[in-house]
C-alpha cells in the first residue's frame, strides 16, 4: 500500500485516527474508527534525547520522532523515515500563556500545517494554570493558506486519547499530515 504520500512504506487512506496512550507507560497505540491498530510506539531515552520509533501494525519500523533534549516543553522535533533515516517533517512547538501553537514543516522550510489549540473550559481559569492544565487539548489544523484541513480533539478517558481528523488535506498528502498530527498527538501527551 505505499505510493505517492506514504510515509515510510506506511499510507493513510482514512479521514480519522485515534491516538491512546498506555494507563501507566510511555507507550501509545494508534488506531483506525474499528479499534484496528495502525501504529504503535513507545518512548525511549538515549544520550540526553528521548525517541518515539513508530511500528505497523505487523511490527515493522515506519518513522520515529527524535526531540533535541529528553524533556523539550517547548522546541523543535524531526519525523525521520526509518527506510532511509532522511527527516520528512519538523514538528515545532511554541508556548504561551494564550495557546499552544505547532507548525509542521518540510526539511526545507516550506511549511505543511499550522496546529493551534483553541480555549475550553480551561479557558476561564488563570492562564499559568492553564499552561500546565493536566487535560488533553483540541487543536484546528490549518493549511499555510489558513484553510481548515482538519482537528485534532483531546479528551480526557481513563486514558489520554486524541481524535485525529484530516478532512481536506487539500494539496499536502494524507499520509504526510497524518503522521504529522499523530507525532504532535503523542507529544501533546507525553
Amino acid at each position: 500500500m505505499t505510493g505517492r504520500g506514504d510515509v515510510g512504506g506506511w499510507s493513510f487512506e482514512g479521514r480519522e485516527c485515534t491516538v491512546r496512550k498506555h494507563l501507566l507507560r510511555e507507550e501509545f497505540r494508534v488506531t483506525d474508527p474499528d479499534g484496528n491498530t495502525l501504529l504503535t510506539t513507545e518512548r525511549k531515552v538515549a544520550e540526553g534525547r528521548a525517541t518515539f520509533p513508530f511500528r505497523d501494525s505487523e511490527g515493522n519500523a515506519v518513522f520515529r520522532v527524535d526531540s533535541g533534549q529528553t524533556f523539550d516543553i517547548e522546541g523543535e522535533y524531526t519525523l525521520v523515515k526509518s527506510e532511509t533515516d532522511e527527516p520528512e517533517l519538523v514538528l515545532s512547538r511554541e508556548l504561551d500563556f494564550r495557546r499552544h501553537h505547532w507548525t509542521i514543516d518540510r526539511p526545507d522550510g516550506e511549511r505543511i500545517a499550522e496546529l493551534s489549540s483553541r480555549r475550553g473550559i480551561a479557558g476561564a481559569l488563570n492562564t499559568v494554570v492553564d499552561v500546565f492544565s493536566p487535560f488533553p487539548r483540541t487543536f484546528t489544523v490549518t493549511a499555510p493558506n489558513g484553510e481548515h484541513v482538519g482537528t485534532i480533539s483531546g479528551r480526557l478517558s481513563p486514558r489520554t486519547a486524541y481524535d485525529v481528523r484530516i478532512e481536506r488535506p487539500g494539496a499536502i498528502p494524507r499520509t504526510t499530515l497524518t503522521a504529522g498530527a499523530v507525532a504532535v498527538a503523542v507529544l501533546e501527551s507525553v
